[in-house]
């Protein structure tokens, strides 16, 4: 690695041993969101998923995934990065040069390869793939959604056609897979670690929510709760997120993933704030709606109604339940309310790591129909029941939820209500 300046020379490796037997070199800093025993543990899980597929060598390219591994992070990956992980090699980031600072502030990583604008990312992984005899390897890429998941997102965009192409004719012999799940299997279930940074993410994005209540009055605009959110956001220590925090009001409030747009808030408005929070680009999320007066019959019936399908989500998910059976749950639920027809979306989403475009990691694991694999302990979800009625009214309640042991925990504080303002 290019030692950039002396923030960074005096830091101490260490060589750490993996379960299969090999080592790495690992940098220790104070400036690592988890301990190097946590990476260690990752790093294990990823090389016996990468055994267990059959595959030699993993060229990542989604910046979760790198994060995941390495602790590296920065919203400019629309610039070259590409993690490069063998079991018998030390991992390389070829990146970006201007980039390239980032691995010692942010990672453990000890060796980078920089990209100058100029020059032509593909042929430094192709060298860096020979000196891992890749010649007639086999390759894990990450080509995006397979036919087995179940899923609307698609997270292999930053795997082009083109870098398959110059892989595939530069190693001609080599044998390419699609090996997307390696690393995010691996990420579905948290550690404890995981868990109390998404519990102290959730805990920001609860005060933002509540600030954003408070700011909300007749005659405020959007753009005021908007400004009165982010400022208790940033207050409290939130890092940006993969998508904006929403807020919406009146006959805008049921356009989905809008925000705000300056518009003023009048008697009777329904006001919809979706937020979201990020620490070390782990989330947490909450969904609360509130009326400005006095609500109406259908209001409260949704309210009841959507109250009681988060609780019932919440008593049901614990270990070995299925992910559909959940969802199914809260329909019936709703059907039997009436409301069947405005519950056609996902109940919940696999919630963690996020950088943009999207806060969630829905296309690892989601709860919605025809989705049969079981909950596991450290599980984390966005739970969002709720109705959608557009040009109508939505009400939706959601929360930040881990399977425990033998239940369901909210990481959230903020009660399950429509807040009512004057």
């Amino acid at each position: 690695m290019t030692i950039i300046n002396e923030r960074y020379a005096n830091e101490s490796c260490h060589a750490v041993e993996t379960r299969g037997g090999y080592t790495v070199q690992m940098r220790e800093h104070d400036r690592l969101g988890f301990t190097l025993g946590e990476y260690q543990r990752r790093y294990d899980h990823v090389l016996a998923n990468m055994k267990d597929a059959g595959v030699d060598i993993l060229v990542i390219r989604s910046p979760e995934n790198i994060c995941y591994l390495t602790g590296h992070e920065t919203p400019g990956y629309y610039g070259y990065h590409c993690l490069l992980v063998s079991a018998h090699d030390e991992p390389v980031l070829v990146v970006r040069r201007i980039e390239e600072i980032n691995a010692p502030e942010f990672s453990w990583l000890t060796r980078t390869v920089p990209v100058e604008d100029y020059q032509y990312p593909f042929e430094f992984v192709i060298e860096e793939l020979e000196k891992m005899n890749a010649e007639s390897a086999c390759i894990g890429v990450e080509k995006g959604m397979g036919p087995e998941r179940l899923c609307h997102e698609k997270r292999g965009f930053l795997f082009t056609v083109a870098e398959y192409e110059a892989l595939t004719s530069g190693l001609p012999n080599a044998t390419f897979v699609d090996s997307k799940s390696i690393v995010e299997d691996a990420r579905v279930v948290k550690s404890d670690a995981e868990v109390e940074m998404m519990r102290r993410a959730a805990r920001i994005a609860d005060k933002a929510l509540l600030a954003a209540v408070e700011a909300t009055e007749v005659g405020v605009t959007e753009d005021d709760i908007a400004a009165a959110l982010y400022h208790e956001w940033c207050k409290n220590g939130a890092e940006y997120t993969g998508l904006p925090n929403f807020v919406l009001s009146g006959p805008r409030h049921a356009i989905n993933h809008a925000t705000w747009r300056g518009r003023t808030i009048e008697p009777g408005d329904p006001v919809f704030f979706e937020i979201a929070a990020s620490k070390f680009r782990y989330c947490g999320a909450i969904l609360r709606c509130a009326i400005v007066g006095e609500p109406s019959k259908r209001v409260k019936e949704l309210e009841e109604a959507t109250r009681e399908a988060f609780q019932l989500a919440v008593d049901i998910m614990r270990p070995g339940v299925s992910c559909e059976s959940v969802d199914k749950a809260c329909h019936d639920l709703f059907a039997k309310k009436g409301f069947g027809s405005t519950h056609f979306h996902r109940s919940a989403y696999s919630l963690g790591l996020n950088f943009p475009p999207d806060w969630g990691e829905g296309h690892i694991l989601s709860i919605q129909p025809g989705e049969k694999r079981l909950l596991e302990r450290n599980m984390t979800f966005h739970l969002l029941p709720g109705c959608i009625s557009p040009g109508d009214i939505d009400i939706e309640f959601s929360g930040t939820v881990r399977v425990t042991d033998n239940g369901c925990e909210v990481l959230n504080e903020v009660p399950l209500e429509v807040f009512v303002v004057a």
